[in-house]
């Protein structure tokens, strides 16, 4: 193409700049939302396992005792394994000694660990300042940031043996082991992480010679066998001691949907902007048939035309899909930054750019050409002789093979099992929809007439004039409509079934872990104020052989007496106390994750490592847990410990009288027990965590449906001053016999509003459909939900589509208020 083409190209679009702008504009938002989608899903895809490698996958086997503490003695065995290097840890509760009075107790809570060697690939601590083998405290950059605290400054704690203080003697970057709150204000949730040479904590709390696990890693990976056998001997030396593989398990099959969804929003924005593009190309090929005839009489051929129009899309889509991207990378970064938030992975790494640039730009490309294929079709095909004939506008509804093709595209959807249904389903109705429009504008017609008068009466028949072009900007809002109506209301639901679920087995109103519980420990926790009763419970995560490979199940310990008072799972048909007694020594309840998991059938068996070695249980019944985030197992306590050999317990349930809240609860408890205290968590904590995950989730997908809202806003503003440059001598002619201009506003405005009305109640009912069907066949961690909609839902979702039209009408509505009386009776 020769630069001459270009820049007529160039002039033809300035020609109309709103327009022009406005389309561009649809552009930058389908490639730059596509683009970021892309990029932050790749970027996960790629980053989130190796993060679990690194952050849980340093060591290759750990060694544990069957009580609290075992001999140092078993450090010195293991550290003569061939082809390994090994660390032993040793980690105690305590409290930060502060003055400062505002900060309370129950924020100051530190687990301090104690490693044999802290600069080894066992820690890998990524220094930022100072030395690891200084003898000091290690602190991450957070912990640093939020305390105020450097290198050579000193930390206090509260000990057994009075207060000791430590020197800080490296910060390190923020890591799964150093784990810490973000802020003071998180403290009261989760405590501070600080680690110190092994000798420190052995002396500070009298454990001289003690440690509470090895930690063992081959040089090599073709090591790993041999150093397997040495471990597995050593341990098979002792009484107390067991051996576990540590196992990287990683799956983004329960993220698939979510994937999905984000795609679904992110695709939305670039396929809706293919409407925008259409009718902006359809109107400005209308308007300009005499130019084109005139061309046509001086020599131009249709092909000629044709290429002319197609380069003007060329240009804006170059332009739209250059700053889409530069857009999209600043808006993935930030897309990314969240997604890792909400799945708790700290990952620093570069974002995967190359294939969202690859798929954007060709998106930003091709749609826009795709779009125009009709409207340039139409160039080449325009005749000197239909160039002189009037402009008049049509009711067509478009092909009836479209229409059926339509219904049967809506009708599959409902036979499709994955989320993926939205695509034919959403595809058969923008070919329906105008007969849809067409439908609901009769209906409004009446309404319209009684509630708004002569300029509702006007602005119905408007509506109808160009029933294709404004069904389909119509059909823009709607489907953005319908996506929020969906995406909210599977939040609602999928927060209504964990809530439902969590307050059936979380086993009481407190889950407490302990460092370990003494034998007193359980008398003095039934004895505080506002608590009824309490339990203990065993957990551990036996190794579990699935399929020849080893994966980690935990294993929850339940007391068949207490069991009813204390429900870990929901039962139906039985209680928990029967379904516990009935458990043979090889039987074991599977939750609904790990169940799916495993692939068997109730009455067949799994292989469990146990104290006796790899042994069979028979899976006897199903249940539904959010224990462990619902991904468990359980069998009687006594039997448990025949398997398994913990002599030791660390976890309470806790149950609270009615006038007891769950912030004095928590108090009350630690105010007994101090820095023993690891972690506390009650039912309500954890459906305000799902709560806080799922809503910030769906919110990123609402976040990129509203900015395909914002094409369908952009669509029904170009539409409607596409209508009004129609009816520029039309609108003159009323001026003309006393319509005043504040009339002629209301009656633009309410054509828009008729675009709202049309849009929301058509996006809900389809949003509506989808939630029927979805709810069938969706689960998120084995949760299916019941099909149920939120009226509230609903009305927020209409008003925000009713608010995107008038507001979209504004622009319009002022420009032909201000159209000169005398210009609109010589418009052409």
């Amino acid at each position: 193409m020769s630069p001459l083409i270009w820049q007529f190209a160039w002039r033809n679009l300035m020609r109309r700049k709103r327009r022009t702008i406005l389309t561009l504009i649809a552009i930058i938002i389908g490639v730059a939302s596509t683009f970021a989608v892309i990029a932050a899903v790749d970027s996960a895809q790629k980053a989130f396992p190796i993060y679990l490698e690194e952050a849980f996958g340093k060591a290759d086997f750990t060694i544990y005792g069957t009580d609290a503490y075992f001999s140092e003695e078993v450090l010195k065995e293991a550290q003569k394994i061939e082809g390994a290097e090994v660390v032993a840890a040793l980690k105690e509760n305590t409290k930060l000694y502060l003055e400062d009075e505002t900060i309370s107790a129950i924020q100051k809570r530190v687990v301090l660990t104690g490693y044999s060697n802290l600069d080894t690939d066992l820690t890998k601590f990524k220094v930022l300042k100072g030395d690891l083998s200084a003898g000091g405290a290690i602190i991450t950059d957070k912990t640093a940031a939020i305390m105020n605290l450097d290198v050579g400054q000193t930390l206090s704690f509260e000990t057994d043996q009075g207060i000791k203080t430590i020197e800080i003697s490296a910060i390190v970057r923020y890591t799964n082991e150093l784990m810490g709150p973000s802020n003071w204000g998180m403290a009261k949730y989760h405590h501070w992480s600080v680690a110190v040479p092994l000798s420190v904590v052995q002396d500070w709390y009298d454990l001289s010679g003690k440690v509470q696990g090895i930690l063992v890693k081959a040089h090599q990976e073709s090591d790993l066998a041999k150093v397997e056998q040495q471990v597995d001997a050593l341990t098979k030396r002792y009484d107390d001691i067991y051996m576990q593989p540590v196992i990287i398990e990683y799956s983004m099959d329960q993220l698939d949907s979510y994937f999905i969804a984000l795609y679904i929003a992110g695709f939305l924005g670039i396929a809706l902007s293919a409407f925008v593009i259409f009718n902006s190309l359809f109107v400005s090929v209308k308007e300009r048939k005499k130019e084109f005839a005139a061309l046509k009489t001086i020599g131009f051929t249709s092909t000629q035309l044709q290429i002319m129009v197609l380069t003007e899309v060329l240009l804006f889509s170059i332009i739209g899909t250059v700053i889409g991207l530069l857009i999209g990378y600043g808006f993935g970064l930030v897309l990314k930054s969240l997604f890792f938030m909400l799945v708790g992975v700290f990952d620093d790494s570069k974002m995967e750019i190359w294939k969202g640039i690859l798929f954007s730009s060709l998106a930003g490309l091709f749609v826009p050409i795709v779009a125009s294929l009709y409207p340039i079709r139409q160039a080449g095909k325009v005749t000197v002789i239909e160039a002189l004939h009037e402009n008049r506008a049509t009711k067509s509804y478009g092909n009836k093979w479209l229409l059926i093709l339509g219904i049967l595209l809506i009708g599959s959807a409902f036979f499709i099992k994955h989320l993926l249904l939205v695509v034919p389903l959403m595809i058969g109705i923008a070919l329906i929809f105008p007969y849809l429009f067409h439908m609901f504008g009769f209906l409004l017609k009446p309404i319209y007439k009684v509630v708004f008068g002569f300029s509702g009466e006007v602005a119905t028949l408007n509506l109808n004039r160009n029933l294709v072009r404004t069904a389909m900007t119509s059909l823009i809002l709607c489907l953005g409509i319908a996506m929020i109506v969906l995406m909210s209301s599977l939040n609602w639901a999928m927060l209504q079934t964990y809530e439902r679920v969590i307050y059936s087995s979380y086993g009481g109103n407190l889950d407490i872990m302990f460092h370990h519980i003494e034998k007193e420990d359980l008398g003095l926790l039934k004895n505080i104020d506002g608590i009824v009763d309490a339990e203990t419970y065993a957990l551990t995560s036996a190794v579990w052989i699935l399929n020849d490979q080893k994966r980690r199940l935990p294993i929850f310990g339940v007391d068949e007496e207490t069991a009813d008072r204390f429900p870990m799972f929901a039962a139906s048909g039985i209680s928990h106390s029967e379904m516990i007694q009935n458990l043979k020594k090889d039987e074991i309840i599977l939750d609904k994750i790990s169940f799916k998991v495993w692939g068997g059938k109730i009455g067949e068996t799994i292989s469990l490592q146990t104290l006796q070695g790899t042994q069979s249980f028979k899976v006897v019944a199903v249940v539904e847990s959010m224990k462990n985030s619902g991904y468990s197992a359980f069998m009687g306590k006594n039997h448990f410990k025949e398997n398994f050999g913990l002599k030791y317990e660390r976890n309470a349930l806790v149950l609270k009288d009615e006038n007891t809240s769950p912030l004095q609860l928590r108090e009350r408890v630690f105010a007994q027990f101090g820095e023993r205290i690891e972690e506390m968590w009650g039912p309500e904590d954890w459906v305000t965590v799902i709560g806080m995950q799922y809503t910030s989730s769906f919110s990123i997908i609402n976040v990129l449906v509203i900015l395909s809202l914002i094409v369908s806003g952009i669509g029904i503003t170009n539409t409607l001053m596409i209508n009004i440059m129609e009816r520029i001598r039309e609108i003159g002619m009323m001026r003309a016999v006393g319509i005043t201009r504040k009339q002629i506003i209301r009656m633009i405005q309410y054509e828009g509003l008729g675009f709202g009305l049309v849009s929301t109640i058509l996006g809900c009912i389809i949003g509506v459909i989808i939630i029927y069907i979805t709810s069938s066949f969706l689960e998120i961690n084995t949760l299916t939900f019941d099909f149920e909609v939120s009226w509230v839902i609903l009305l927020l979702c209409t008003l925000f589509g009713l608010a995107i039209s008038l507001f979209a009408s504004f622009s319009p509505a002022k420009r032909a208020a201000k159209t000169d009386l005398s210009e609109a009776l010589r418009y052409e």
